[in-house]
């Protein structure tokens, strides 16, 4: 799911959970959470497109056990308005992505990709994670008035990155 969804799921439960909670903070930060959190692909895109590595996808912070850890958290250790905030905004996100990525059923816990050592082939098999920018477009606010600049000017870079990378791989692969 791209920002924009996650923008109005996370806005959305910012609003029942400060309203219940009583607290704007509790409100704004399960809406800050919620979109913030997919900053972890930053570190796969510089793997990816900087570094030329496409074969690990991490997604530090998409996991199901940080959710049930805090679930755990609220309801035995410690209950605060702005903790759920966080765990219920982070519940929702995972889930969103889960579901609308249609990835393995494990793939989006953390114990698994560190098992698999963060291989994209069991954790997204069948998909190369290099050719995810194709599709950031359609992520894009205003899509239809962004979408033909980003394909122009940005997706050019993004290609010759990942040719780049192939390029690479078959070096490595050849016999010395």
């Amino acid at each position: 799911m791209g920002p924009l969804g996650h923008a109005v799921i996370s806005g959305a439960l910012g609003v029942g959970v400060g309203a219940a909670a009583g607290s704007p903070e509790a409100g704004a930060t399960a809406l800050g959470v919620g979109v913030l959190m997919d900053v972890d692909h930053l570190f796969d895109f510089y793997q990816w497109y900087v570094r030329g590595k496409g074969k690990r996808i991490y997604l530090l912070f998409h996991a199901w056990e940080y959710s049930a850890a805090g679930l755990i958290a609220l309801a035995v250790v410690f209950f605060h308005p702005l903790l759920l905030a966080i765990v219920l905004a982070h519940l929702a996100h995972v889930a969103t992505d889960h579901f609308h990525n249609r990835l393995p059923p494990w793939a989006y816990f953390i114990s698994y990709r560190i098992a698999r050592k963060f291989d994209t082939a069991y954790i997204t098999p069948g998909y190369n994670v290099m050719y995810s920018y194709e599709n950031w477009h359609r992520m894009l606010p205003f899509n239809s008035k962004l979408s033909p600049w980003f394909r122009r000017r940005i997706e050019p870079w993004f290609a010759r990155r990942v040719e780049r990378a192939h390029s690479a791989d078959a070096d490595t692969d050849q016999p010395g």
